[in-house]
């Protein structure tokens, strides 16, 4: 195979990366939630209104003005508009993300309405929660998918978290546990947050006594500094970020573009051994550490996990399956359509009966869709929540687009289609990647950005699913290590 362009792959969740910090704050402790009596709760009296920047590894990247506004009903009402401007691939993009919320007494919210501009891609997603089941509305006014969840307590907004446990007037060491949301990836998770010693922090050129509360994410730690009236005045997280409270003014400066940080060259990780053909390879033994392997789902499939040590053999596309073959039925969830993988919508349809033909078995299906994709879409980073609808009318996007846009495709043709997150080997290094799995009489990987079927074998899956399940990346950024032991 000739040599891949640099442009040809760009990190997995770059979205995802950026709202670790800014949104998404989980956690899955050991420890038992600790019950916070009523008469121990914290009342909270803020300013309502205050900044912040956005650095990394303390370059400026972004600010973000939140506002708090106490109701007549005991409720509280938030707003939070991020403005960032984003390197990924030598490519400086701007972001913009705004959330609403409706929050109860207790900060778990009642409502929500959730947008992310970028310079081509829009997400909208807004819900609210109607006793047991959470209400979702996602894409664009004239595209709306309606989604119900079950629900057993009412969760709290991710961006609200820290602000929540500091209500629950958790004391020193104290553990609570916590129902979260997060309007990017619409996923509901478990989350506890622990408060630690408090800390005196310098912030606008004063020393201020604040309380400090973590939580920890398969080892992903973000913690957050927060004032005696409740405002988070200072967040740390992964891959250098971090936001502190400053001035109007001073967040209305602008960004050092000059000294923006590639974040899928951060996130990468460097290979001790030269690939020179990934793609001839039939099978890669590599040695994983640093990380913890629980959530992950590293063994299973082509993939072999045992002692730290993954071997991932290359699979055969399987023979034709008989005419009268049924598919397992257990398979036939992977046909269904999702908030963002809209398989059953008009013009997905559409787009697919130009495709393939009624009479095409299902690899070949899925060699012309993957070859659809692979042609049509303008291979480019792009900041979005990645939705096949969004895809399939921009043509362009990054690893993600083209495996939502795939797995969209290939359902509403009748081939069951998963997505697949991890790394892939690229010049040098491994980068973060997505791609997919279709079920053809067998599961077999397929890759729209490289146009490869089966996938090679520097594909290294770390998760299989949409949505909330991507979010088990976060634990593994920054940190994991690889080492190639051996390649035939």
């Amino acid at each position: 195979m000739a040599k891949i362009k640099w442009n040809m792959v760009w990190g997995i969740g770059i979205t995802l990366v950026f709202l670790v910090l800014l949104a998404v704050r989980l956690d899955f402790f050991k420890d038992q939630p600790v019950t916070i009596p009523l008469s121990q709760k914290t009342e909270i009296a803020r300013q309502p209104e205050s900044w912040m920047n956005i650095y990394q590894n303390r370059n400026k990247i972004g600010f973000i003005r939140r506002t708090f506004h106490a109701l007549e009903n005991g409720r509280f009402q938030t707003t939070e508009n991020v403005t960032m401007q984003i390197n990924t691939m030598g490519i400086t993009q701007a972001l913009h993300i705004s959330t609403e919320t409706e929050l109860n007494s207790d900060l778990a919210f009642s409502s929500f309405n959730f947008q992310l501009n970028s310079s081509l891609f829009r997400f909208n997603a807004r819900g609210y929660t109607n006793k047991d089941k959470l209400i979702l509305y996602t894409g664009l006014p004239d595209a709306e998918e309606k989604t119900i969840l079950p629900i057993s307590d009412v969760p709290h907004i991710s961006g609200n978290i820290y602000e929540a446990a500091f209500r629950a007037g958790l004391e020193k060491d104290q553990t609570s546990s916590f129902s979260i949301f997060d309007p990017s990836t619409l996923g509901i998770r478990k989350i506890s947050v622990t408060r630690t010693a408090d800390e005196v922090i310098p912030i606008m050129g004063k020393r201020v006594l604040t309380q400090k509360f973590c939580a920890d994410f398969m080892g992903a730690k973000n913690c957050a500094w927060l004032a005696k009236d409740g405002e988070v005045l200072k967040e740390s997280g992964i891959l250098g970020l971090s936001m502190e409270k400053v001035s109007p003014e001073q967040a209305r400066v602008g960004f050092a573009l000059d000294n923006a940080v590639d974040f899928t060259q951060v996130a990468s990780i460097p290979s001790n051994q030269k690939l020179t053909d990934p793609a001839r390879l039939t099978e890669i033994t590599i040695k994983i550490s640093n990380i913890n392997h629980s959530g992950l789902m590293l063994n299973g499939g082509r993939q072999k996990f045992r002692q730290d040590l993954l071997t991932i053999t290359r699979e055969l596309i399987p023979a034709e399956p008989a005419p009268d073959t049924k598919m397992p039925p257990v398979f036939r969830q992977f046909l269904k359509p999702s908030p963002l993988v809209q398989s059953d919508h008009p013009q997905i349809k559409a787009a697919v009966e130009n495709i393939v033909s009624p009479g095409d078995s299902p690899s070949d299906k899925m060699r012309k869709v993957v070859a659809w994709v692979y042609k049509n879409i303008q291979k480019k980073p792009v900041l979005s929540v990645p939705n096949a609808l969004e895809v399939l009318k921009n043509r362009t996007g990054d690893c993600n687009e083209h495996a939502v846009l795939t797995a969209a495709l290939l359902r509403s043709a009748g081939v069951p289609t998963q997505i697949e997150t991890g790394l892939v080997y690229l010049n040098g290094r491994f980068y973060y990647h997505a791609w997919n799995l279709a079920y053809v009489g067998q599961w077999v990987t397929a890759d729209a950005v490289f146009n490869q079927i089966p996938a090679d074998v520097t594909h290294i899956r770390l998760v299989r699913g949409e949505g909330s399940q991507q979010l088990d990346l976060l634990g593994v950024m920054g940190k994991i290590k690889l080492e190639v032991i051996s390649t035939r």
